[in-house]
């Protein structure tokens, strides 16, 4: 008799990534972004939800977070079931939410997890506080394989004076592996995107600059990112094809309103 959540099979050709974040009712991020990221790269998305949301691809009229009792229940269901490659982590929400995902994170800590830290929306809406990054940087980051901030994820991460690679060094220092820094804010011609880890120079991959503004681009390409590694693929294999596929995604991306572009996930892409 086949045990739950262990079936050989299935798990070798989709293994299951769980996603923690918020629900975006327009599909263009949060959990769906999430879903249709993992989907398409050939992994089983488990998604756990953090937080609803009244928003388009405009604004954000309102964040409703979970009762932290009924998030460790869907956790728990989950976790009897089902055993995770990989964990991505979006907008966590409040301190009590976060010391659960801390906790989940210490007894997985062997496989990889990546977070996208969306500390604010584009529109301006926050999700975070002083005391909620504090526990981000003490409890959560430490724990991760990669984090993706972009330029200003990175500055209110690590605020003050200094480079880059100083910032991203911090991260790394306080127990993270790696730190991919999106340069999208930059108003120059192409993107740069920098892999910071421990051990190497940094890996540096440029990108052609799309016109327009992309609603979940940051969780299409963390998704992806957490798909790869779910999949077995190197940190550095895994990040250069994560973020050809978000470029992708944004590339035909759909304008279906007069808001933010949304990015096209279910894309051709061969997985096996």
């Amino acid at each position: 008799m086949i045990k739950l959540g262990i079936h050989p099979n299935f798990q070798k050709r989709y293994p299951p990534v769980l996603a923690i974040g918020g629900h975006d009712p327009s599909g263009g991020a949060g959990i769906i972004a999430d879903a249709q990221t993992l989907l398409a790269l050939g992994t089983w998305p488990l998604t756990l939800i953090s937080c609803l949301t009244a928003q388009n691809t405009q604004f954000i009229k309102q964040v409703t977070y979970q009762p932290v009792g009924a998030f460790r229940q869907q956790l728990e269901a989950l976790l009897v079931d089902f055993q995770p490659a990989a964990i991505k982590l979006g907008v966590l929400g409040d301190l009590a939410i976060q010391e659960t995902v801390a906790s989940l994170l210490n007894y997985y800590a062997n496989i990889p997890v990546i977070l996208d830290p969306v500390l604010s929306s584009t529109s301006g809406t926050s999700f975070s506080n002083a005391e909620l990054i504090a526990h981000l940087k003490e409890k959560i980051i430490p724990l991760c394989a990669v984090i993706t901030p972009n330029l200003p994820e990175l500055n209110a991460l690590v605020p003050g004076n200094g480079s880059i690679e100083f910032k991203a060094m911090q991260l790394i220092n306080s127990g993270c592996r790696a730190v991919l820094v999106t340069g999208t804010h930059n108003q120059t011609h192409t993107v740069k995107n920098l892999l910071f880890t421990a051990s190497s120079e940094p890996l540096v991959n440029r990108w052609q600059r799309l016109e327009g503004e992309f609603h979940g681009s940051g969780c299409t390409l963390a998704s992806a990112l957490a798909a790869l590694l779910g999949r077995g693929e190197d940190l550095a294999t895994a990040s250069v094809k994560a973020q050809d596929y978000a470029w992708r995604s944004l590339e035909k991306a759909l304008k279906l309103t007069e808001g933010q572009l949304l990015p096209l996930r279910l894309q051709d892409t061969p997985h096996a």
